[in-house]
């Protein structure tokens, strides 16, 4: 006698095995959406951090607290101006050297750079990193050269001249004087340069010659570099976007391992 197989009714619901299967998917996706929030890292707190290290070996008289910075509270960041944010952090460092008879020689050349760049209203834009280790001087390009060539202007060279001057009392503090030229994405085709790659190189180069042949700066720190249209920091669709990328950046990069305290006397 033949055994009739019984077919087992489906109940018309989802698999057993797929309730468990979604619930461990489920699980996964959590984890990685937790480690992702991990590894980002809030940058302000970051740069206070670092530089409330530099603070607590020796620069200053006593690193300053992340909780202390303007801006940086539990419940995250208030929409603070960071230039503000770097300016009265570089004050606060500044005074707190002073008081303790000792200041860092890279702030004081900062300093100086300011009180020339702001005293002969020259059109360039001063930087210091949140850190304090680079020093930015944006120049127009204008304020150097004439629009598609690379000769420096006569007033060029009386404002390079007082730089070279500052740079040099100041030299066992700098590790290398970058220079970079930018342009716009305006194309330029002519015998000397047939486009923005020569153009932004020469101007750079012609900077660090400068620097070099005139005042005698150390090649050694000193290098110059062409970025043509590639690295803009404005719109290249609006005729003002395009007159912010046409600059030249000289970037002062501070030397480690050097005594970077001096007493005021």
């Amino acid at each position: 006698m033949k055994m009739r197989r019984r077919t087992k009714k489906s109940s018309g619901g989802v698999a057993e095995w797929f309730v468990t299967y979604s619930d461990m998917v489920t699980l996964l996706l959590t984890f990685f959406v937790m480690l992702y929030s991990f590894s980002i890292i809030d940058m302000q707190k970051w740069e206070a951090l670092v530089q409330s290290l530099r603070s607590s070996i020796g620069i200053l008289e006593g690193g300053a607290s992340i909780d202390d910075v303007p801006g940086i509270d539990e419940g995250g960041l208030s929409p603070v101006d960071m230039g503000e944010l770097i300016g009265n952090n570089i004050k606060k460092s500044t005074e707190t050297q002073k008081s303790t008879g000792q200041v860092d020689p890279f702030l004081k050349l900062y300093e100086q750079m300011s009180q020339y760049i702001a005293q002969n209203e020259i059109p360039a834009q001063l930087e210091l990193s949140p850190t304090q280790t680079e020093i930015l001087i944006r120049f127009k390009d204008y304020v150097l050269f004439d629009v598609g060539k690379a000769e420096l202007k006569p007033e060029a060279k009386e404002i390079l001249d007082r730089i070279a001057k500052m740079l040099l009392n100041y030299i066992d503090q700098i590790d290398r004087v970058r220079v970079e030229g930018h342009t716009d994405t305006q194309p330029i085709n002519t015998i000397f340069y047939p486009t923005n790659w020569e153009l932004s190189a020469d101007r750079a180069i012609k900077v660090v010659r400068y620097f070099q042949e005139k005042h005698g700066f150390p090649g050694n720190k000193l290098s110059g570099e062409g970025y043509g249209e590639y690295y803009p920091i404005a719109s290249n669709e609006t005729e003002e976007g395009r007159a912010k990328n046409r600059r030249v950046d000289v970037q002062i990069v501070k030397a480690i391992n050097v005594d970077n305290v001096q007493t005021i006397e």
